[in-house]
């Protein structure tokens, strides 16, 4: 009888599934279908009247129509920026839960690459463009998909060894997530912010403010940096070993430091020779991302030769605490937001020349952030292991502890604390990406751990499905429920070489190939965005473009960069820039 109630109450699951998978889907489309409807036809006379006059305009005209469209913009609410970040965190779960219920039927890596961008990169485009300000909804939606898949994964009736307990490296899923959204997202926006379908308030700001854009420098550097090779120098002695440390430093500072500013004069000289437009107020007349980037990694490897990456924390908090102080007292705020010429290399690029000790105590505290992150999970691994056991309708159910659940607690803790800094220098000093002030810098780690834990959150759900054994229902003169052991002890082990073989023993996968090509070639990934972005910007006028035309390009570049970086990741092919 208990055995043909579950067939039952699986048959009941799975048509239930099935019937709302079909009315979802086909509300979602409806709506975007009458959505873009109405945004056409409000929009078609004056896109039609804009076509028209393209023709006649002028480069010159043109590039300062568009010099105009990208500057002197006020940003949004934090809230606002959070809400649009959902949704790839959402699409994470709705991804690989979607995965596992139709493992057997998308057995081929084609078939699941193609899920996964429609499920995660799409979604991206549309929250950041026609469908901005129904962020919120798609969450709805997505957690709602989700959940129904998790129901049906937890009512299978797989029995799993006790004895398969999964291994993972030093590479964690969620960072792996995290640093592969950052690249995915930036990618989306440097383009997307040369049509008008993208919101003006997710614009970079001029001067104060927080906005979308805002948070791609931000949210860059500190993707590097919470993985970065302090991050795990628990037994370093520093003492003996200085001039090695100071040795290895240079010769890599050297190498990635030189390259990353030839990168930087290449997209200069780019930019002079076909006319492209610039966003002065951002970075400075010479001054771009790539020479910021090479700057910030030559002090950091210069200071953690001296100082052990163990006082990153209180590092980053005096490097940002005299930068504030600085420019409060000594005027530099007044100079760099002021009006004043540009006629020398230091007055020309003052954006770049100022933000550079923000992004530098911003490094620091990406690299405490990680070594708590390693350290958690290392320290977890040597103590004995904890479990709490819970009765729920004559289920037992025993839960160990977990090294993710503490690293949780940990981060929510880490964004209270940063958030609540971040109102206080609001208060007083403004968040201003221009400065990369202390306000900037708290926000974007604020927002990086909240992202942090929330695809951890993910990576703990997944787990739940994975790990779990199911004992049959066993009769006996004292009845017993079904009793379910839920281990989720993570092994600190290196399984580089088994990698492949556990995941065919996942019920849902963590890792998607999508996320590893793109961090396999991170910076390759970004560079061949921003060449496609200025192609995109040479071949047509992207201000007088349609909002559906404007999301069919959006997808045409995000499929051939994403797919790329998948061709050089199946090949082993790593282009270290």
């Amino acid at each position: 009888m208990v055995r043909c109630n579950a067939r039952a109450i699986s048959r009941f699951w799975k048509d239930l599934w099935t019937h709302l998978h079909v009315y979802v889907y086909a509300q979602a489309f409806s709506f975007v279908q009458e959505l873009c409807h109405v945004g056409n036809i409000r929009r078609t006379s004056e896109f039609d009247i804009s076509v028209s006059m393209a023709s006649s305009v002028t480069k010159e005209h043109y590039r300062l129509e568009k010099e105009a469209f990208v500057s002197d913009h006020g940003g949004t609410t934090p809230y606002e920026v959070i809400f649009t970040l959902l949704p790839n965190v959402c699409g994470i779960l709705l991804t690989t839960t979607t995965l596992g219920v139709f493992r057997k039927c998308t057995q081929h890596k084609n078939v699941n690459v193609i899920i996964e961008f429609m499920l995660i990169v799409i979604p991206t485009i549309l929250c950041c463009t026609v469908l901005s300000e129904y962020s919120g909804s798609m969450c709805i939606v997505m957690i709602f998909i989700s959940a129904m898949n998790l129901t049906l994964l937890w009512n299978e009736k797989t029995i799993r060894s006790n004895t398969a307990v999964p291994s993972i490296a030093t590479r964690k899923p969620f960072l792996t997530n995290f640093r592969a959204l950052t690249n995915i997202i930036t990618a989306i926006c440097i383009l997307a912010v040369d049509f008008r379908s993208f919101p003006r308030k997710f614009a970079k700001t001029e001067v104060y403010g927080y906005s979308l854009m805002d948070t791609g420098v931000g949210l860059f550097i500190l993707a590097n940096a919470v993985v970065a090779p302090q991050t795990r120098d628990f037994f370093l002695d520093r003492q003996t070993r200085f001039q090695d440390i100071l040795r290895k430093n240079l010769k890599d500072c050297f190498r990635n430091c030189a390259l990353l500013l030839l990168l930087g004069l290449g997209r200069f000289v780019a930019v002079e020779l076909i006319g492209y437009q610039k966003h002065v107020s951002e970075y400075g007349v010479h001054w771009n991302f790539f020479v910021t980037l090479a700057v910030v990694k030559f002090i950091i490897s210069m200071i953690t030769s001296t100082i052990s990456s163990k006082y990153s924390l209180f590092s980053g908090i005096w490097i940002l605490g005299m930068h504030e102080y600085t420019m409060n007292t000594k005027g530099l705020k007044t100079w760099v937001l002021g009006n004043s010429p540009r006629d020398e290399f230091f007055s020309a690029n003052r954006e770049g020349l100022i933000s550079v000790p923000g992004y530098v105590g911003l490094y620091f505290l990406g690299i405490a952030v990680g070594r708590i992150i390693y350290s958690t999970y290392q320290k977890f691994h040597t103590k004995l292991k904890m479990t709490t056991s819970i009765k729920l309708y004559n289920v037992d159910v025993v839960i160990s502890y977990n090294a993710s659940i503490l690293l949780c607690i940990k981060l929510s803790f880490i964004c209270a604390i940063a958030y609540i800094a971040t109102l206080f220098c609001d208060s007083y000093f403004k968040v201003s990406r221009r400065l990369a002030n202390a306000g900037y810098c708290l926000w974007i780690l604020s927002l990086t751990v909240l992202l942090l834990m929330l695809l951890l959150l993910v990576d703990f759900v997944l787990d739940l499905i994975n790990h779990t054994v199911d004992i049959p229902y066993v009769e006996s003169k004292k009845e017993r429920g079904k009793r379910i052991m839920l281990d989720l002890i993570l092994n600190v082990k290196k399984d580089i070489e088994n990698k492949r073989e556990e995941n065919k023993e996942y019920v849902v996968k963590k890792s998607l190939e999508i996320f590893d090509a793109v961090n396999y070639n991170s910076l390759f990934f970004f560079l061949l965005s921003n060449v496609m972005t200025g192609l995109v910007n040479l071949v047509t006028y992207t201000l007088y473009v349609k909002d559906s035309v404007a999301v069919l390009i959006l997808i045409v570049y995000m499929a051939i960069t994403i797919f790329s970086a998948l061709v050089l990741y199946r090949f082993q092919v790593q282009i270290k820039l």
